[in-house]
């Protein structure tokens, strides 16, 4: 069966050299040990790892046009999800696949976590097939969880893999990376999510274009503001304090951090909650900048398009700039342990 004739029953948007790559893969035969696949988050990388591990996994894998063929008794395991759908397509559980992901109040994936992995993956195959393990997060594995996986991928096993998703290369050890095959995973066009969103939910063009801007590149990102109206809610309000920033004194500032973190005001999960509104922060930031430069077609967050253009021109580019550079000092803080809300703090008295 040649390269071409296979069809990947993988619902990803984008990327496609990501798809050539692995469909070559399954063709040759000449599957790695051990794969990186590293980019932001929301753009597939879990996706694309569960259905590469379910069509190793696929009993009729060399014989179908089509992977994984859904019809065999290890595709009936589990559930082929769509490209919002990143952690249900490992909802249900299969013998020979393995997930490991960082506990929400944890700051790492921990040497325990691994050990388990490595050890499930010595087993032999409940299905005379792949074992696979997953491991997202992978940037933030605690040095001892790292050095444990090098020693199993200094010694591959036949028909064992191991899928690191990351969204930062940098941050995984080079022995790592080298012994590994990286697949970089790269932002969608708006135009593409936009069309996605139109053909597959049906909703209106205002809609999918204010979203597929939004998203800034992440279709799974894009659905999820469609889908999930608390997270989009929650995402507006973000917008909305930091517009409304530079009209509060201190105090004002402070409650309005306060109201965003709500109770989270520490541990992981606080942590992870900044890093998002300090993702936010910096998106309306670079859209200020666009606003004050009349180039404001291209904003990010047209959906307060006008609210932008107000508050771009009574904002003087300096100010807007030294903004910037307190939230990626705040975003070095969250790196550093530093508690969260002081963090968030840290800005409000930048600007």
């Amino acid at each position: 069966m040649n390269n071409s004739a296979i069809q990947l029953n993988w619902p990803l948007l984008g990327n496609e050299h990501i798809l050539n790559y692995l469909r070559k893969s399954l063709t040759t035969g000449e599957v790695s040990g051990s794969y990186v696949f590293v980019g932001p988050d929301d753009l597939g990388k879990t996706t694309v790892a569960s259905h590469f591990a379910y069509s190793l996994l696929c009993q009729n894998r060399g014989k179908s046009s089509v992977l994984p063929c859904g019809q065999c008794p290890s595709c009936r395991q589990h559930r082929l999800g769509r490209v919002d759908e990143a952690e249900d397509s490992l909802a249900s559980v299969h013998a020979d696949l393995h997930l490991v992901k960082k506990d929400k109040e944890k700051k790492n994936v921990s040497i325990e976590q691994t050990r388990d992995l490595i050890k499930a993956l010595s087993m032999s195959s409940f299905m005379n097939s792949y074992k696979i393990g997953i491991i997202k997060h992978a940037d933030t594995m605690s040095s001892e969880a790292a050095n444990a996986l090098l020693k199993t991928l200094e010694e591959p096993r036949n028909k064992v893999v191991v899928i690191l998703i990351s969204t930062d290369l940098a941050k995984l050890p080079e022995t790592i990376v080298s012994r590994s095959q990286v697949l970089r995973f790269h932002q969608v066009s708006t135009d593409v999510i936009y069309q996605y969103l139109v053909k597959e939910f049906g909703i209106g063009r205002v809609q999918a274009k204010n979203l597929a801007r939004l998203s800034l590149g992440r279709p799974a990102l894009a659905v999820k503001f469609l889908q999930d109206q608390e997270f989009y809610q929650s995402y507006f309000k973000r917008t909305e304090s930091l517009l409304n920033f530079w009209r509060m004194d201190l105090n004002g500032r402070f409650a309005a951090i306060n109201e965003m973190l709500g109770p989270k005001a520490s541990g992981q999960e606080a942590a992870g909650l900044a890093r998002r509104i300090l993702e936010t922060w910096q998106g309306l930031a670079r859209d200020l900048i666009l606003c004050n430069s009349g180039q404001v077609d291209l904003v990010q967050h047209e959906i307060v398009r006008e609210d932008l253009e107000l508050a771009g021109k009574s904002l003087p580019l300096p100010l807007i700039m030294e903004l910037l550079r307190s939230i990626k000092q705040a975003e070095d803080y969250l790196r550093a342990n530093v508690n969260p809300k002081s963090a968030l703090e840290y800005v409000a008295m930048s600007v």
